[in-house]
């Protein structure tokens, strides 16, 4: 028999589905409503005896209409809160109903929107990890910290928004406040996201730009004399571009300058792959000045540099060097009408350059002194006023020239000449 209680539970759900089928508009109240009727004879289901078929069938037929009006139901009322706020199991099928529904606004091309912002996710994190990285390598200052600092914000409130409970929460408020449509929050997300990712991108697209603004720090503090932090802004500039051989000429220099050879020597080998004619030239010149000096690779490397100075157009100084080097090398391979060709070579450059043009070429009196040496050499009886020129010109700061004006001060000394009083005089012509 039929329970009066199971009659007007049933009635009570008839009359709430109703009700809500018959409304223009419906609010939250008159869902809970029906899913209260629901609940209320599912309850009473469970204490009475079996119902009669013709009430199943009603029962069934109810329900039915209860899913039919599942979308409309899930636009208006927020299932998930409430089964938060009231948990339900998974037999109370009603509150569940939101899970079954389609969006009424979906696209087909949703999944290509996921996928995008997936992707721009994980072209941002790659991003941010190297501009990071090159940053903390190099020993990021202040500026390098602050801009590591702001993409890794940037980065992080994004990712609140996009990958926390919390974020997505704040997410969904503003999308209902401005009542954006679901396909329309993927394509705001991706949007975002690409943003993101594009400035990023920016970012990275500009570490050559920084590295070469590094580079000139690092020049500006070795003329400085602060060579700690020239090595650190050298260093820096390298990490953010490693193909920036003007900064690992200059850290080459530096490391000349202090006498890490070997540290020099790796910088210099670095920057002949990028053909500057300048690091040829440096290279070269601790190869002659080393113990295990191979004289054909110096030579090789030459004459590469000097071709490449000539395609180039390098300055004066720079061929200067190329050429004073070359007769160097020559002189040691005992090679002395070659050694005389390159040396005059070189003389005649900077003989040609004006006073303030002569101030750019650095150790020129070493020319004049490897020329000294090759008439010497040679039996020439010309020697003395290179020698002259040697002492006028040399720096005993520079090993090899240090060396070379001793020379020039025993050879005056044996003319009977006063080396100082020499070295002031007008040059003799050579």
């Amino acid at each position: 028999m039929t329970t009066p209680a199971l009659g007007t539970a049933l009635t009570a759900y008839r009359n709430a589905l109703d009700c809500f089928g018959n409304e223009q508009r419906t609010d939250e109240q008159q869902v809970m409503t029906v899913l209260n009727a629901r609940d209320v004879l599912h309850t009473v289901l469970e204490q009475s005896l079996a119902p009669k078929p013709h009430l199943l069938k009603e029962i069934h037929t109810l329900d039915r209409q209860f899913k039919d009006q599942a979308a409309a139901m899930a636009e208006q009322f927020n299932f998930g809160s409430y089964r938060h706020s009231f948990p339900k199991q998974p037999e109370h099928w009603w509150w569940f109903l939101d899970e079954t529904v389609k969006p009424p606004d979906s696209n087909p091309d949703d999944w290509v929107f996921k996928g995008l912002t997936t992707l721009t996710w994980a072209i941002s994190i790659g991003l941010l990890i190297n501009i990071s990285g090159r940053f903390l390598l190099g020993g990021a200052g202040v500026a390098g910290l602050s801009a590591i600092a702001l993409s890794n914000l940037l980065t992080l409130l994004k990712a609140r928004s996009d990958l926390t409970d919390a974020g997505s929460e704040g997410a969904q408020v503003f999308f209902d406040r401005f009542k954006v449509s679901k396909p329309w929050r993927l394509r705001t997300k991706f949007g975002t996201t690409a943003l993101l990712t594009g400035a990023l991108f920016a970012f990275w697209l500009a570490l050559p730009s920084l590295s070469r603004q590094y580079n000139q720090r690092g020049q500006s503090a070795w003329q400085k004399g602060k060579l700690g932090s020239a090595e650190q802004a050298y260093n820096l500039a390298i990490s953010l571009n490693p193909d920036n051989v003007d900064a690992h000429y200059n850290l080459g220099t530096l490391y000349e300058d202090i006498q890490e050879l070997d540290k020099a020597e790796t910088q210099y080998l670095i920057a002949i792959r990028g053909n500057l004619p300048e690091a040829y030239n440096n290279l070269v010149r601790l190869y002659l000045q080393s113990p295990e000096n191979n004289l054909n690779k110096s030579l090789a490397l030459l004459n590469q540099g000097l071709r490449l100075a000539e395609e180039q157009k390098s300055f004066p100084e720079t061929q200067f060097s190329l050429y004073k080097n070359l007769g160097w090398a020559l002189l040691q391979q005992e090679e002395y009408p070659f050694a005389a060709s390159a040396l005059d070579v070189a003389i005649s450059i900077y003989e040609q350059l004006s006073a303030s043009e002569q101030e750019y070429v650095a150790n020129p009196g070493s020319a004049y002194c490897l020329v000294a040496q090759v008439r010497e050499t040679t039996g020439q009886e010309d020697a003395l006023p290179a020698w002259q020129r040697c002492c006028q010109l040399g720096d005993r700061s520079v090993p090899e020239e240090n060396a070379w004006l001793t020379i020039a001060r025993d050879r005056f000394d044996a003319e009977g000449l006063n080396y100082e009083k020499v070295c002031q005089t007008n040059a003799l012509p050579l």
